[in-house]
């Protein structure tokens, strides 16, 4: 039954995902046809080098994990790390938006915390320095453009997320967070839910007392969210974009939150409508917007089918 469930769930959300995209290009009267033509303009040559930025940052991920467990007194394999990644990035491409794939990560990181709460607190403090650090971009690079703000409105909607973004996450680990969480009148399935939550912020702050391995990973998380800017800058470049570096620190931040509202699967609809409304105030036309989130689904679906690979050899 509950197979069947998931089933049913996954055939709605890409359904739903796809209905998405077909309204998206029936609004910007794009065809198919106006797709194709604007792939055979891409310059072969960045995309192979944004791809090739795309594998770097696996590699960067997965020694920021191998860093926060080695705080823990554990120890693992990079390579079996990087093969867990590369099978979770497998499950993004099944799993509704980009963080199914965690799942995944989190049984394999169990095998040697001894423990899913401990295994799902690395995990998350992984999430949290990579999102804190996008955050810092997306205000960082706003307040740099502010003066186009006009002219780019986006401008102002990533400077609202990287401020209140930023405070979100400070008040989260501040102790009178912890002292309303605990206090907070819920019973049954939402103080299960609530128990979890002290749980992992619990273990998420064990880090304090590691400052220098959290400070490694922090470091290693802005390198990768940097590869990870430069690796849809160099999208833009093979598609001839006149877009500046450092809007990319702008709006890549607001598309990746995007993708985390679990509605479609791996973010499928939700990428090329975020694309075409951004790059609209660009003046970059529909159909070049949705190529270059084509060549990002492209990306995810190769490492995904090497992680697919893995997985079933692995079985």
């Amino acid at each position: 039954m509950a197979n069947r469930k998931n089933q049913y769930t996954f055939i709605l959300k890409l359904i739903f995902g796809l209905t998405i995209i077909i309204f998206v290009l029936y609004q910007n009267k794009t065809s198919i046809p106006d797709i194709i033509e604007e792939i055979g303009k891409a310059n072969p040559g960045w995309i192979i080098l944004s791809f090739s930025l795309h594998s770097l940052g696996l590699l960067f991920s997965a020694i920021r994990w191998q860093i926060l467990i080695h705080a823990q007194n554990m120890h693992a394999p990079l390579g079996f790390l990087l093969q867990s990644y590369l099978v979770g990035s497998f499950f993004n491409n099944i799993l509704p938006t980009r963080i199914g794939g965690d799942i995944v990560r989190i049984w394999d990181g169990a095998r040697y915390s001894r423990s899913i709460i401990k295994s799902s607190a690395i995990i998350l403090v992984e999430r949290f320095t990579g999102i804190f650090v996008l955050f810092l971009f997306a205000l960082g690079a706003s307040l740099w453009r502010i003066d186009m703000a006009h002219k780019i409105p986006v401008i102002w909607i990533s400077l609202v997320l990287g401020i209140l973004g930023l405070i979100a996450a400070v008040f989260f680990f501040l102790p009178v967070t912890g002292r309303l969480l605990q206090k907070l009148p819920v019973r049954g399935i939402l103080q299960k839910t609530k128990d979890k939550i002290v749980d992992l912020r619990e273990t998420i702050l064990f880090y304090r007392n590691r400052r220098k391995a959290l400070s490694k990973a922090s470091l290693w998380a802005f390198m990768l969210q940097v590869n990870v800017v430069l690796h849809y800058y160099l999208i833009g470049k093979a598609l001839h974009l006149k877009i500046p570096l450092v809007d990319y620190f702008i709006f890549v931040p607001i598309v990746h939150l995007i993708l985390l509202i679990p509605i479609t699967i791996n973010g499928l609809g939700l990428r090329e409508g975020s694309y075409v409304e951004i790059f609209e105030f660009y003046g970059i036309a529909p159909a070049i917007a949705i190529v270059f989130s084509l060549v990002d689904l492209a990306f995810m679906l190769t490492v995904g089918l090497i992680g697919g690979i893995i997985y079933i050899i692995r079985k």
